[in-house]
């Protein structure tokens, strides 16, 4: 893949995650808070985690092996959450639109808090950010249909469809 297909994925996922977020900030605080079935106790737990990855993943490729954790301390709910993404957004967009295209391969010095040490290339780990939110945005549009809410579609193509691709 090429820099500027990496951007258009990213640019994907920031889109899919305001359609997410704007679905869950529908939902009561109560709702948003419920704690559920699922691989964390709530929807606001679930989104607060694709968000903390994404942090901790940049941090990752800025150099810090083992990754800066955000502080959601004080958002109450989905709409609070959806302003610190914003504002994430605008720091992950400026390193994606920094690189170049023979950066793509260079190696990323990865430290987890599970005690994994292990360097892979930057390409593999942006690849892996965008398909774990997919993962994670597929877990929260069920939590939100469980919750009474009305989740919307996500998917690549509908993205494509949303910028007036044809090809």
């Amino acid at each position: 893949m090429t820099l500027a297909e990496y951007i258009d994925l990213y640019e994907y996922n920031r889109w899919a995650h305001g359609r997410i977020l704007d679905c869950a900030s529908e939902l009561t605080k109560e709702q948003y808070e419920r704690q559920m079935p699922g691989s964390f106790p709530s929807l606001r737990d679930t989104l607060e985690h694709v968000l903390a990855t994404e942090v901790v993943w940049l941090s990752r490729w800025e150099g810090h092996s083992l990754g800066e954790a955000p502080d959601f301390t004080g958002l109450s709910d989905a709409t609070a959450l959806e302003r610190l993404w914003n504002t994430f957004w605008q720091r992950q967009f400026s390193f994606l639109t920094a690189l170049a295209d023979d950066e793509l391969t260079r190696p990323v010095a990865i430290r987890t808090r599970s005690g994994i040490e292990t360097v892979q290339p930057l390409c593999d780990t942006l690849l892996h950010v965008v398909n774990h939110a997919s993962y994670h945005r597929g877990q929260a549009a069920s939590l939100i249909r469980q919750l009474g809410g009305t989740p919307v579609g996500t998917d690549y193509f509908l993205y494509c469809l949303s910028r007036g691709a044809t090809e």
